[in-house]
């Protein structure tokens, strides 16, 4: 009995942290305009072959490592998914 209550505890902790985000309206972006400015940055990242690989970071041009998890870019390697 005290494992189910334990089980169902952690369920609804679960469902509390997921749904917290949604409910209250938490984004990652204040306005539109971070929005364009995180995509454009994105897109260049994009064009120049430097999105991460490993962790799907974008990079600027020419780098050669990735700033967020250190994995090497490695040319158009960088630009395409495994």
């Amino acid at each position: 009995m005290t494992e189910l209550l334990v089980v169902a505890l952690l369920g609804l902790l679960v469902l509390t942290a997921v749904a917290f985000p949604l409910i209250a309206g938490v984004s990652r972006y204040r306005d539109w305009t971070a929005f364009e400015a995180d995509l454009q940055r994105y897109r260049d990242a994009v064009a120049a072959g430097t999105v991460c690989p490993r962790c799907r970071a974008a990079n600027k041009s020419g780098s050669h490592f990735c700033t967020e998890c250190g994995h090497e870019l490695t040319g158009s390697q960088a630009g395409n998914a495994e």
